[in-house]
């Protein structure tokens, strides 16, 4: 092989030469390949939403993806798809806003509770007859006060002339009286009322003539013991002793609500123990049934009957309630009139929750559990002790005093007949915080709702309540007592 220096040509000797063969060296050793294109953001959504479209197992979602289809078909079904998600979201909303505001579900248990777990109720009787007329005749002396009072007004001389001491008596009277009567006393009064209150009324032995427990005579005195309420003196049976229901802040005057009886091992949450037997406190019926339940003869004497303290009618009346509860005689009770004989049936309804709810707050699960929530004047927790709790203390504020029948500390003053339209002013206004507390916390706003709240007596987690059913027919007690040559001497007038 030979080449040419002039023009660089290569020749073979034997193939001959080999025209417009060049060597040249290249500008750049590694050439960088060309970028390849991707498709754009918008592409690859609707390339997404065509593939998912097709392979999803929404209703009508495929059909806005399919490329056959023309836009106003695809908008057709778009528009189906938001209306849809709207109203699925909205009921979303709907059912947690619900939860949010009622997380507790009430249902009714799957198993029968037996009667005999359930405590009998406490029952609380009050005579409608504050005064014995032989005693103090009220009548006599309201229209005697009353003349004085128009005579005061027109600047002449009063007839009766009534002694400071008739005066004092008729407004200590007018306590347990219609409010409307008399309120022009002292503003405060002392301990010697309760006690001038307590000898005019009618007596223990006057009012009970019988008594019968699960079918059993049984003496009075050792089944109902005394209690004041604002209808003045009552007779309770069956409920705690005032040891096991007050604390040591309260004052007690006299021994009212007194009795021997303890209530071994009993706790409104866990109820009697396994290992009790049926001679507990509080009691308890073994069985449904009248013969297992409580049977009364109550008297009153038609000569002590008053007209104008309480009324027209006459007879007494009764209140059941849970035996760690005291009495609220004024807000729910029913009548036992005279010379009528009252069958009631009684239906106990008990609230019990689950443990699983006590981490919740007691706002939320609308209850309190009995350690959650510590009363002032009261040992057990239930929402009618601390709407007791909480009237007392704003009458205490409002007024400067308490009612008599009300728990307070002995340093508290006690309200005179002056103080009793305070008294039913502050109960009018603090009933009206609560309502409007609880419709805050209706429309949702559950903080404004526990600000303006002045007692916060949410129920108890574990609570019993009992309902009556009455039924009566007359009691012909003459004709019964002339049957069995009874001596009428005892019935006097």
């Amino acid at each position: 092989m030979a080449t040419n220096p002039d023009n660089n040509e290569v020749k073979d000797p034997e193939m001959g030469p080999l025209d417009n063969v060049k060597f040249f060296e290249p500008k750049n050793k590694f050439e960088e390949p060309k970028k390849r294109k991707y498709p754009g953001f918008r592409k690859n959504i609707y390339d997404y939403f065509t593939e998912f479209s097709s392979n999803t197992g929404i209703h009508g979602f495929k059909y806005m993806g399919e490329q056959e289809r023309s836009f106003t078909e695809k908008f057709y079904w778009l528009i189906l798809f938001c209306i849809s998600l709207y109203f699925c979201i909205y009921l979303i909303i709907q059912t947690w806003l619900k939860w949010d505001q009622s997380p507790v579900l009430v249902s009714f248990a799957q198993s029968p509770t037996p009667v005999w777990q359930v405590p009998f109720p406490a029952i609380t009787i009050c005579s409608e007859t504050k005064t014995r007329q032989r005693v103090y005749n009220f009548t006599d002396y309201y229209h005697k006060v009353r003349d004085d009072m128009i005579a005061k007004e027109k600047n002449i001389s009063a007839a009766s002339n009534l002694t400071d001491e008739e005066i004092q008596k008729f407004s200590d009277i007018s306590l347990i009286c219609d409010n409307h009567l008399y309120s022009e006393g002292n503003k405060t009064t002392s301990f010697e009322t309760i006690e001038y209150l307590i000898s005019i009324a009618p007596p223990f032995g006057e009012v009970f003539m019988g008594c019968k427990w699960t079918s059993m005579n049984e003496t009075c005195n050792n089944l109902f013991s005394p209690m004041l309420t604002e209808d003045g003196i009552c007779f309770t049976f069956n409920m705690l002793d005032r040891s096991e229901l007050f604390t040591n802040a309260v004052y007690l005057h006299g021994d009212y609500m007194g009795h021997d009886k303890r209530s071994e091992g009993w706790t409104l949450e866990n109820g009697y123990p396994k290992d009790e037997g049926k001679d507990t406190f509080p009691r308890r019926a073994m069985s449904a049934g009248s013969k297992a339940g409580l049977f009364l003869l109550l008297r009153a004497y038609e000569q002590d009957l008053d007209y104008v303290c309480r009324g027209p009618v006459q007879g007494f009346k009764v209140l059941l309630h849970h035996p760690a509860e005291v009495p609220r005689v004024g807000t729910q009770y029913f009548r036992a009139p005279l010379n009528q004989e009252i069958v009631v049936a009684i239906k106990p309804d008990m609230m019990t929750t689950s443990a699983g709810l006590r981490n919740y707050d007691p706002h939320r699960r609308q209850c309190f559990f009995a350690e959650e929530r510590q009363l002032q004047f009261f040992q057990n927790y239930t929402q009618q002790n601390c709407q007791v709790e909480c009237v007392a203390n704003y009458t205490r504020t409002r007024c400067g005093c308490v009612a008599f029948h009300m728990p307070h500390e002995e340093s508290t003053k006690i309200c005179g007949s002056g103080s009793n339209q305070c008294i039913f002013e502050a109960e009018q206004e603090l009933l009206t915080r609560e309502v409007e507390s609880g419709l805050h916390r209706f429309e949702g706003d559950e903080e404004e709702g526990v600000s303006k709240a002045e007692c916060d007596c949410l129920p108890a987690c574990t609570s019993i309540t009992y309902n009556a059913e009455t039924s009566q027919a007359d009691f012909n007690w003459p004709m019964l007592f002339q049957g069995f040559k009874a001596n009428f001497s005892e019935f006097p007038g």
